[in-house]
């Protein structure tokens, strides 16, 4: 009896010496709480090291893009700083990505205008436009463009392109007329083999005889003697002095009453009076000719009475 009971306590007292030598560290530092440091405003690699250092474990979030953020920064952490959690406890860092990129869409095949509308909805631009002469493309269509497509770029990047300038007739490019005079036009035409087409006139506040537009437009391919239609400014239209004269008001005409004028009829001058007409004294005037004098009137004769 006594060797059990000698062996029961041997027994608890292992189970105790275990309890507290080994079970209880093992759970103290596996419950251990600490303090989360506050990393926001630091670069991710930092961030990482002084977490880790306070036994927490790092996890990569979101990316936030913002172009006055170097990128890498932390912006954001979860859970915040000063926050009491376990120890190995996830904290999660949002990080800056830098300025977002835009992605170039494809342009070829589409109309230059077009072109325009697609990289404005996408906050890009276009850029320098390269006329070439192709049989494939037709006039003004995009046949190329230097960043390819898929491409990450900043916002409002410039995207240049070459554009269609429609088939090769001849050897000769058309002269870019615009803003030269009719007579310089004309002697550039001369010089480069091709001829004055249709001049048209138009009102302009620009100098007269200044070429206003041109057809066939600049830098299209042409033959000897191709006409060039020209568009040139003439002066505006003077209105008629009457018609700038300033005309009195209604109310100044009331308030002054038209004046009785010589010869007893109003608004009407001693001269405008009109005159009886004299007998002229010669008998062979042609007024008197067509006169016939009263007396010499035949008298109507009733035919009833006479029947």
């Amino acid at each position: 009896m006594a060797k059990k009971i000698l062996f029961i306590f041997i027994v608890i007292f292992i189970l105790v010496l275990v309890l507290n030598y080994v079970a209880m560290p093992l759970y103290v530092k596996h419950s251990s709480l600490n303090k989360v440091p506050n990393v926001v405003g630091l670069h991710f690699d930092e961030a990482k090291r002084i977490l880790e250092e306070a036994g927490l474990n790092v996890k990569q979030g979101d990316i936030r893009y913002d172009n006055t953020t170097p990128v890498g920064t932390i912006l954001e952490q979860s859970p915040p700083a000063g926050q009491i959690v376990k120890s190995g406890r996830r904290v999660y860092l949002v990080i800056c990505g830098g300025e977002q990129l835009v992605e170039v869409p494809r342009l070829s095949g589409r109309t230059i205008r077009d072109a325009k509308f697609t990289l404005d909805q996408r906050n890009l631009q276009i850029g320098e436009i390269i006329k070439k002469f192709s049989n494939q493309y037709p006039e003004d269509v995009v046949i190329s463009q230097v960043l390819q497509p898929g491409s990450k770029v900043k916002r409002m990047t410039k995207i240049d392109v070459i554009v269609s300038n429609g088939p090769q007739i001849g050897s000769i490019l058309i002269p870019d007329l615009i803003g030269k005079t009719l007579e310089e036009a004309k002697k550039i035409l001369t010089e480069k083999k091709l001829k004055v087409g249709r001049i048209t006139y138009q009102t302009s506040d620009l100098p007269v005889g200044q070429v206003l537009d041109q057809y066939p437009k600049k830098d299209k391919s042409a033959v000897e003697n191709t006409a060039v239609d020209l568009f040139v400014a003439k002066k505006k239209a003077v209105k008629p002095k009457e018609e700038i004269e300033d005309v009195p008001s209604d109310e100044k005409i009331d308030k002054e009453p038209p004046k009785k004028k010589e010869g007893g009829i109003e608004g009407k001058t001693k001269e405008e009076t009109p005159k009886p007409k004299q007998d002229s004294p010669k008998g062979d005037s042609k007024d008197k000719k067509n006169v016939v004098p009263k007396e010499k009137e035949k008298p109507k004769v009733n035919t009833e009475k006479q029947k």
